[in-house]
């Protein structure tokens, strides 16, 4: 996938939602988001943010320019650890599940559900660094 083209499916709506493209409901909301703040004083160069918004392709873009900002400023490393983590988490999960399915069938005995843990921890861990990333991002926003 090329790094500047925006993504329209799902999966790459949920992996990349800096990349997704942006809908006329998301350029009425950031309009509407620039109208509210200029109504409490909050706001300056106010044509010049409409204007970006109106030119915005991806959520990345827009919310750049609802921000008042040239560009996002976000470490990479915090871009990128969702997204290894939840790769990882898929793989260490598919791994326990076969590994449990294997032995009960092998054995005929099925021990207790040993592979809730590690699925339900990394899954924990993993929804940690997303919350963390988009919590770093509305705080940007909300400088």
């Amino acid at each position: 996938m090329s790094e500047n083209r925006p993504v329209a499916t799902a999966v790459g709506r949920l992996l990349w939602p800096e990349r997704t493209r942006v809908t006329e409901l998301d350029r009425k909301l950031a309009v509407t988001r620039i109208e509210h703040d200029r109504a409490e004083g909050r706001c300056e160069d106010v044509e010049v943010r409409l204007a970006r918004v109106r030119v915005a392709t991806t959520h990345a873009e827009l919310d750049s320019a609802v921000s008042g900002r040239s560009g996002s400023t976000v470490p990479p490393i915090l871009e990128a650890a969702p997204r290894v983590g939840l790769a990882v988490w898929v793989v260490v999960s598919l791994v326990n599940v076969v590994v449990y399915l294997t032995l009960g069938m092998v054995s005929g005995q099925w021990d207790g559900p040993w592979v809730l843990w590690p699925v339900l921890g990394g899954g924990l861990l993993v929804l940690g660094l997303w919350s963390t990333r988009e919590r770093d991002r509305r705080m940007r926003l909300g400088d």
